[in-house]
């Protein structure tokens, strides 16, 4: 089996891992105190990934990490990330709201491309057409379009056929 990592420097003991595993309610950040604890304790690389279930490359990337962070490497960094910012702050999201609501009232019903057009005219943002179907729902509202019709249907011949007894 290949060697998963270069020797790890341990700045802590076994016993520091394995109190930061009994300690921590996250599952990855337990994981993780275990593999090094088991480092720690002397046990071999091969048994190591066995217990644990990492791969190689995922124990090189650990090793790496703890090198840099500490303890703090432990950590499963998810749980923190917020993701991207909004869009739209608050306020943008209710005039968009508002005038959707006002529109709708005097029987005009949006499509995402008159979002987009709005959104640019007014707030000088440019966005995809996708979000702007996320902020119509967030609004109450859903994508609307009017169901296709034929080239060729005859108008007339619908009403006669509609008609018939």
């Amino acid at each position: 089996m290949p060697k998963f990592y270069a020797p790890v420097n341990f700045q802590h003991g076994p016993e520091v891992f394995w109190d930061v595993y009994k300690a921590s309610t996250d599952a990855v950040e337990r994981r993780r105190a275990q593999f090094f604890a088991l480092l720690a304790e002397g046990r071999g690389e091969a048994d190591v990934l066995e217990i644990t279930r990492y791969a190689a490359s995922t124990a090189r990337l650990l090793v790496m990490r703890y090198h840099q962070l500490g303890l703090e490497g432990l950590r499963d960094g998810r749980a923190e990330n917020r993701g991207a910012p909004t869009v739209l702050s608050r306020e943008e999201q209710q005039a968009l709201a508002a005038r959707l609501r006002s529109n709708f009232e005097q029987k005009i019903v949006w499509e995402g491309k008159h979002v987009q057009d709005w959104l640019l005219q007014t707030y000088g943002k440019q966005v995809y057409l996708s979000r702007t179907y996320e902020f119509m729902r967030a609004a109450g509202f859903s994508p609307q379009k009017p169901r296709p019709r034929h080239v060729k249907s005859d108008e007339v011949a619908k009403e006669q056929f509609k008609s018939k007894p």
